[in-house]
């Protein structure tokens, strides 16, 4: 088992009172991410204090899994963390898992049209138009949405794609704990939970 601590650090063979401490140490905007092996892992992110995203995966995209809603508290999830851990067979049944769907990898970056003519640039070790990584790193900045009058934070991406991906997002490029560029299709929605392209939230302008 290996533990990843927001990305900053990494804990070879942890036990359960480490994995909880670590739990209750985790700040918000930040995440632990439990691997047994590769494309095997549960995960976490706090939202706000107290708030919790909860997710597994079992190998492939397809057998990617989250608590629906997935707002869960630490109780709940030093427990999904430690029956990972004791690979306790009733871990599965725990909780009430939902699918999450992911849409297919592709090897281009593109805000629009990945198969246009412009000329492409290589950035992160992906093939980009020459603007994409500015538009990475404006993304930063824009830290909240608003939606039905409140203001939501933005969700980091945390682990949807495998390591074998090169630790980037396939459709827009950042990182792990870095924020989607806005309209990628795997930016979960604040407010739903969903995919915010495709869930009925609306975004107002500020």
């Amino acid at each position: 088992m290996r533990l990843n601590i927001n990305d900053d650090d990494q804990l070879d063979a942890p036990d359960v009172s480490v994995v909880e401490c670590k739990i209750d140490q985790l700040g918000v905007d930040e995440f632990l991410v439990l691997t047994s092996e590769p494309g095997f892992y549960v995960q976490t992110y706090q939202l706000s204090k107290g708030v919790f995203t909860l997710e597994y995966r079992q190998g492939a995209p397809e057998e990617h899994y989250s608590v629906e809603p997935t707002m869960t508290n630490s109780t709940e999830v030093k427990r999904a963390f430690g029956l990972f851990l004791r690979g306790s067979a009733g871990f599965e049944n725990a909780f009430d898992w939902q699918s999450v769907s992911f849409e297919d990898d592709v090897s281009l970056v593109s805000g629009n049209d990945p198969l246009s003519s412009e000329p492409l640039v290589e950035y992160r070790g992906m093939l980009m138009p020459p603007d994409w990584p500015q538009e990475i790193e404006e993304a930063q900045n824009l830290r909240e949405y608003q939606i039905q009058g409140q203001a939501w934070h933005r969700i980091p991406r945390v682990c949807e794609q495998d390591s074998e991906a090169g630790n980037l997002c396939q459709e827009c490029g950042v990182r792990v704990s870095e924020l989607h560029v806005p309209g990628c299709r795997l930016e979960t929605c604040p407010c739903c939970r969903g995919v915010l392209v495709e869930c009925a939230c609306e975004i107002e302008p500020d």
